[in-house]
């Protein structure tokens, strides 16, 4: 899914914008709704959305930013931004008319898994989405990737299974956040506003792999406050991307959560803001070891009333920056970087300040990165450049799960799917999810340009007449930037004794050679009937590592065998 998308955010860079929280962003024109005031928080989504052709408005001259958002209209406004592509076929639910003006679009999200029905014939066309459900569908069309867990929301457990990875990955993507108080809601219905903020968030981020920094920073320092860890989470990441220094500012009298209340009068910060005597915090330290090697330093902070949090102040006055490239970044919910990083660099008196910049309180890595990437940093005297290219895996899988329905299936139907938390995958599908998860990799999977029969007689007929005939079924889209893997995980279930021909036809097509292929799939109690050796056959100028293969029987309680598996995997 992840090349579609491209095909919007191309046309249009923008900052990311928080999905719940007012931004100080005001459009720099009337946005052509008469009930979107340009200094509307989600002004700048709206415009976005509609410049773009994702989505218009309700009526001559209003969006309705207020009202739901239905199925029905999410999958087109993402078919919208996939490009209109055409779908192999007709959506097959009892509420979606063959010419209704979403009949398309349903078609296509049902046939690439992104928007499923109800499992008894109805999409929902007219349903509307809740926010845990523009989480999922946002997920799957990039492809379903791997999240970590991060901090949890106030009501994390109301959150459904199914969707608890997708949200993971929306909030730490920045493509969606808390209602007031930290509260998600998952069942609430997601507003129209709403939907044009994520969208405008997920379809301007940065293209993975395409974050990585020239390599031209010198010596780099990281220095940060942070009150509550999302500066920390920032500055950690500059750290990592540039292979930097990271120095904490740590206050003397440390910070508690109660101190850092704003909402409650008297709280520390409080009298802090009211009283610019308080503002003079001691930190345990405030100058650096071996200072003077350092060529370019970050400073980091959350924005208090406007300006940076007043501990950096001691850093900034304690410490000659005169030679030094200074790079201010912040953290606001709301506030923009404003005059914070002037009024340091005022205070510094010295070093040469780039412009700065705000992030929301979770924003993606990949944009942190983008940004890191954007800077013009001197080099070091040597000309050495701190941060390498990491090593690069692919999970590529072929599966073909035969129903998508869990609650009335044949034992044939059973036997070909996994089924997690009310989702149905193919077991081999659900072995790839682990293996991606568990490595961090990207994901693609094979599908054929002519779709097979689910129906289990008719598949099972072809996949024996495709093996009799050598036959090599075309592949549906195409791996992008192959040269970029060194580790190809490659997972398939076992037709007739061998690797389906489809599997063949990926072979034939890729040139696998000085790469790392690592072999996984599913078997009904066959193994792997020799198909690693048939690869290494297949490809004898590349590395084929010892694989995987689980039963059918097994695959549903294999989670921590596969990650077991492959952590224990030698390292390329």
């Amino acid at each position: 899914m992840k090349k579609w998308r491209r095909m919007v955010s191309s046309l249009l860079a923008a900052a990311l914008l928080l999905t719940a929280v007012p931004t100080v962003w005001a459009a720099e024109e009337d946005t052509g709704f008469s009930d979107v005031a340009a200094d509307a928080w989600y002004a700048g989504a709206v415009e976005y959305v509609r410049d773009n052709g994702l989505m218009s408005g309700t009526g001559s001259a209003t969006f309705s930013p207020n009202a739901a958002t239905s199925r029905a209209m999410l999958a087109t406004v993402l078919y919208r931004a996939a490009g209109s592509p055409a779908a192999e076929g007709t959506a097959a639910f009892s509420d979606v008319a063959a010419d209704a003006w979403y009949a398309d679009a349903v078609a296509w999200a049902s046939e690439n898994g992104i928007v499923s029905g109800y499992g008894n014939g109805l999409f929902g066309t007219n349903d509307p989405v809740s926010r845990e459900q523009i989480a999922t569908i946002l997920w799957r069309y990039e492809g379903s990737p791997s999240a970590e867990s991060g901090q949890d929301f106030a009501d994390e457990s109301a959150i459904s299974g199914y969707a608890s990875t997708a949200v993971d990955w929306a909030r730490a993507n920045g493509i969606i956040s808390g209602r007031e108080g930290n509260v998600f809601d998952p069942k609430g219905n997601a507003t129209r506003a709403e939907v044009a903020a994520m969208l405008q968030n997920d379809l301007t981020r940065q293209p993975d792999g395409e974050t990585q920094p020239d390599g031209d920073a010198g010596d780099v320092l990281v220095v940060y406050f942070s009150g509550t860890g999302n500066t920390e989470a920032v500055a950690q990441t500059i750290a990592s991307t540039l292979d930097a220094d990271l120095f904490e500012l740590e206050p003397a009298d440390p910070y508690t959560d109660e101190d850092l209340d704003w909402t409650v009068d008297g709280s520390r910060v409080n009298q802090e803001h009211e009283n610019e005597a308080l503002q003079a915090v001691e930190l345990t330290a405030d100058t650096v070891e071996n200072w003077e090697e350092y060529d370019t330093v970050f400073i980091g902070y959350p924005i208090w009333w406007g300006i940076a949090a007043w501990p950096v102040n001691d850093f900034i006055q304690a410490n000659d920056f005169t030679g030094k490239t200074v790079v201010p970044f912040c953290t606001s919910a709301s506030s923009g970087l404003g005059q914070s990083a002037e009024r340091l660099e005022q205070m510094a008196g010295s070093g040469t300040w780039l412009e700065g910049r705000r992030f929301s309180q979770s924003p993606s890595q990949q944009e942190v990165q983008s940004w890191v990437e954007s800077l013009d940093l001197p080099a070091d005297s040597s000309g050495n450049s701190p941060a390498g290219e990491e090593s690069r895996a692919l999970v590529v899988y072929f599966s073909i799960p035969e129903t998508d329905d869990p609650q009335q299936m044949t034992t044939e139907e059973a036997n070909s799917t996994v089924v997690i938390d009310g989702q149905v995958l193919g077991n081999t599908q659900y072995m790839a999810q682990v293996i991606q998860q568990a490595t961090g990799a990207d994901l693609f999977r094979i599908e054929p340009a002519e779709p097979y029969p689910t129906d289990h007689e008719t598949m099972v007929a072809l996949a024996a007449d495709e093996q009799e005939q050598n036959a090599r079924p075309a592949i549906q889209g195409q791996v992008e930037d192959l040269e970029a893997y060194d580790r190809i995980y490659i997972g398939y279930p076992i037709w007739w004794g061998d690797m389906p021909m489809i599997l063949y036809t990926f072979f034939d097509q890729y040139d696998l050679s000085g790469k790392t292929i690592v072999p996984f799939g599913t078997h009904g109690g066959s193994g792997f009937a020799g198909t690693p050796d048939t690869i290494e056959q297949l490809e004898p100028q590349a590395t084929v590592l010892e694989g995987l293969t689980i039963s059918r029987d097994q695959i549903q309680d294999a989670e921590q065998q596969i990650v077991d598996w492959v952590n224990g995997l030698p390292q390329d």
